[in-house]
């Protein structure tokens, strides 16, 4: 098993790349997204997963049932590629379910279009959040209004191939470990292994997780509060960019082609093909579990070191779960969503497999059931996820990514690959960049 896709890796995935721009024109075609829910007698929910999921939700569905007689469910479900296509075509035709599995990525578009029922007059009464964080809730939260539960925490952190390092006589980084330590360790992987390895994968194109975390520990956000302008400075990302450039040329990192091969191809992952120890994408060990053999570990991404370096880490709400605002049975898919969050029985049977459970009650449930990987997963999560309460310079959560933050980290991407090639350079490249993420937030 393992935690969710997270919003990180559905900026990396081609479908995810598609989901906003469909999305206008098929609610265009409803005129503003209103439609109708369910034609039938029964409560629809629709979510995306892998089969290990799919038979989780239904056990626990089936559970909620023998406790709710008066509420039948009708399930729909299947992998993450092609989910929103389907979903938006049912939003136009009218026949949206009742109740959905929706991505943090994607949950501010929807809300803004009418697509999602406003989920706070529940709160506190046939919808339970006992134990949920503010912060947490952010994930689901536009414009002031709840649109999402959080069904998991997510946080940033590396997957590391704790078998290699030991393998190599390597060291095993401390969780508190910054930038230069990334760089240092890097090297010696590359040196001990006589050049045949890299420490890291190379991320400064992303993943979303590498930068955001750089950039709030420079006290930057990704994105203007607004949606409509970056949050981060051109000597930020100059910074970011100068940095990869160097672990590049001293073997810390792959050279570019990798880099390329691996982008949207998680089996190409610099890991996964034996080439790196230590990889930002979580993906890795991500939704039905490991992709490699290799043991696993979990690291936080490093910390700044420099002079005022912030927190950069913060717990986010991974995969999400939303009504329909046309839906007539938005009261009865509450009582779902509440049920899934805080009974044990349900909590026991989704495991890890909805992302790291949202709350301490829910982890501690959970813990006896667990394999070793997921255990140093789970403990990793609450590592960081403590490390970011104790916290007194952390930035708020980032608000949910505004319509082109899809094209803005394919520009990331391109324009590393770019430097990264010796096709352009840093800055050279900087400015390119700027002027084409204003022209596309502002359109």
């Amino acid at each position: 098993m393992g935690h969710h896709i997270s919003r990180r890796t559905l900026f990396r995935t081609a479908s995810g790349l598609a989901v906003a721009g469909a999305l206008g024109s098929a609610l265009t075609a409803c005129g503003g997204g209103t439609g109708a829910g369910s034609t039938n007698d029964k409560l629809t929910m629709t979510w995306w997963g892998s089969d290990e999921r799919h038979a989780a939700y239904k056990k626990v569905l089936a559970a909620f049932q023998k406790k709710n007689s008066s509420i039948e469910i009708e399930e729909r479900y299947s992998g993450y590629d092609g989910y929103f296509d389907k979903f938006n075509t049912n939003v136009a035709g009218g026949s949206a379910p009742d109740l959905l599995q929706m991505d943090t990525a994607l949950v501010a578009q929807y809300a803004r279009k009418g697509v999602l029922a406003p989920l706070d007059s529940y709160v506190g009464k046939s919808l339970d959040l006992t134990g949920f964080s503010k912060t947490l809730l952010a994930a689901g939260t536009v414009d002031g209004k709840l649109y999402g539960v959080p069904s998991g925490i997510g946080v940033n952190q590396l997957t590391i191939n704790r078998t290699g390092l030991e393998k190599l006589g390597v060291a095993y980084p401390d969780p508190e470990w910054t930038w230069a330590d990334l760089k240092k360790v890097s090297v010696e992987i590359h040196k001990k292994s006589g050049g045949k390895l890299y420490g890291t994968d190379d991320v400064g194109g992303g993943t979303l997780q590498a930068f955001e975390i750089f950039a709030r520990e420079k006290g930057q956000q990704l994105f203007s509060t607004d949606g409509k302008k970056l949050g981060f400075t051109s000597d930020t990302l100059q910074e970011w960019w100068e940095y990869w450039a160097d672990m590049r040329k001293a073997g810390a990192c792959p050279p570019p082609a990798i880099t390329s091969a691996a982008h949207n191809d998680l089996t190409k992952n610099a890991i996964v093909i034996g080439k790196a120890l230590f990889t930002f994408d979580t993906g890795v060990y991500g939704a039905g579990g490991s992709i490699t053999d290799a043991t696993l570990d979990f690291l936080p991404t490093p910390r700044g070191d420099w002079s005022g370096a912030r927190e950069g880490n913060y717990v986010n709400g991974g995969v999400l779960l939303s009504a329909t605002k046309a839906s007539k049975r938005v009261a009865d898919s509450v009582k779902i969503v509440s049920f899934l969050a805080q009974d044990p029985t349900a909590i026991k049977d989704m495991q890890l497999l909805r992302g790291i459970p949202p709350t301490e009650k829910a982890r501690d449930l959970i813990k006896a059931g667990l394999n070793d990987t997921d255990k140093r997963n789970l403990a990793m999560a609450d590592y960081i996820s403590n490390r970011v309460a104790k916290a007194t310079d952390v930035l708020e959560a980032p608000q949910p990514p505004p319509q082109g933050a899809d094209q803005i980290w394919d520009l990331l991407f391109q324009s590393n690959l770019s430097i990264a090639f010796g096709k352009t350079t840093v800055k050279s490249q900087l400015g390119k960049f700027f002027d084409q993420a204003a022209g596309i937030l502002s359109a």
